[in-house]
C-alpha cells in the first residue's frame, strides 16, 4: 500500500525509462543519513539518484541538504495546505503548471505574474507555492532527463523588486541549485523586462556559473522559432506562446484543482518530514548513549 506521502508516478517504469537499480537504494539508506526520516521512499530516492547520475555518494549528500534546506526554511516549506488562504491568494495573482513533457523526456514548469499589482505579491509565498508546484511535477513525472523552467515577466515592475528579500533569493537557489531531486537543464525567461540587469544584480550572487549558462532570455518582440525547434515545441506550449495547448488562464485553473487533490500528500509529506529527522536524531542519540554505557 502507498505511504500517503509517497510520490504519485509508476516506479518500475521510472526505473527502466532512466536505467535505475534498486541495488543502489539499500547503499544510500545505509547507515542512516543524519536529519533525513528513516521512511524515505524508494520513490524518493530514486529522483534524487537520477539527479546524480547515479553517484551514490553525491546522492546521500544531495538528500541530506534537501532536508536541511526544507527545515532551515520554515518560511518557504511549512504549511504547504494548498487549500490555505495565502496560496489561495497566490493563485489568484500567479499562474503555476506544469507543461507537458518535451520529445526529450525533459519536465516543464511555468509561471508567471497575472496580476501587475505589486501589493498583491507576498514573496515568500509564491516561492514557496513555486516549490509546491514543483512537488507536484516530480510527483506526477518521477525521475527525468531534465527539468525546464519557464518564466514569464510580462506583469513584472520594478516595485515588485521592493517586494524581494535576499535572505528567500538564498534559500531559493540553494535548495533549487544543491538540494532539487531534478536534473536542472534550462530557465527560459519570457518577455524579458528592460530592467532585467538590476535583477541579475540581486540574484548573480546566488547563481553557480552552470545555471546561469542555463539562463535563456526572450525580449517581448522575440521570434520563439529557436525555443520551439531547441527546447520546448508548440504541442507542449499555451495558446499565448504560439503553442497548441490551452490557454495560461485555462491551464492554471486545471493545475490548482490538481494541487488540491494533492493535499494529503503535500500535509503527510511535511509530516514526515518533520517527524522523521527526529527519529534519526533520537537514533543516533540513543547510540552513543549506550557506547557510553
Amino acid at each position: 500500500m502507498q505511504m500517503a506521502f509517497d510520490l504519485g508516478y509508476d516506479l518500475e517504469e521510472a526505473l527502466k525509462r532512466q536505467d535505475l537499480s534498486r541495488e543502489d537504494f539499500k547503499a544510500i539508506r545505509t547507515p542512516p543519513i543524519e536529519g533525513v526520516p528513516l521512511n524515505i521512499t524508494d520513490k524518493q530516492i530514486a529522483c534524487f539518484l537520477n539527479a546524480c547520475n547515479k553517484n551514490i555518494n553525491v546522492t546521500r549528500k544531495v538528500i541530506k541538504i534537501y532536508y536541511a534546506a526544507r527545515r532551515d526554511a520554515p518560511e518557504l516549506f511549512t504549511d504547504l495546505d494548498p487549500l490555505g488562504p495565502k496560496i489561495q491568494q497566490c493563485f489568484e495573482n500567479q499562474d503555476y503548471f506544469p507543461l507537458p513533457n518535451t520529445p526529450a523526456g525533459y519536465s516543464i514548469v511555468y509561471h508567471r505574474l497575472n496580476n501587475p499589482k505589486a501589493s498583491n505579491y507576498n514573496f515568500d509565498e509564491a516561492v514557496k507555492t513555486y516549490f509546491m508546484l514543483l512537488d507536484s511535477c516530480l510527483y506526477n513525472d518521477g525521475p527525468r532527463p531534465g527539468l525546464i523552467c519557464l518564466f514569464d515577466m510580462s506583469n513584472v515592475g520594478l516595485s515588485h523588486l521592493l517586494r524581494v528579500k535576499i535572505s528567500t533569493v538564498r534559500k531559493f537557489f540553494h535548495y533549487l541549485q544543491d538540494g532539487l531531486p531534478a536534473k536542472l537543464k534550462a530557465i527560459h525567461v519570457l518577455n524579458a523586462v528592460s530592467f532585467f540587469d538590476k535583477i541579475l544584480y540581486i540574484i548573480k550572487p546566488f547563481m553557480h556559473g552552470e545555471i546561469l549558462k542555463m539562463l535563456h532570455l526572450h525580449t517581448s518582440n522575440a521570434s520563439l522559432e529557436k525555443l520551439y525547434e531547441e527546447w520546448i515545441p508548440r504541442e507542449c506550449l499555451p495558446s499565448d506562446y504560439g503553442g497548441y495547448l490551452k490557454s495560461v488562464a485555462e491551464l492554471h485553473q486545471d493545475h490548482i484543482k490538481k494541487l488540491e487533490s494533492l493535499r494529503s500528500y503535500f500535509l503527510a509529506e511535511e509530516q514526515q518530514r518533520n517527524g522523521g529527522s527526529n527519529l534519526i536524531e533520537e537514533t543516533s542519540t540513543k547510540m552513543k548513549s549506550l557506547e557510553i554505557d
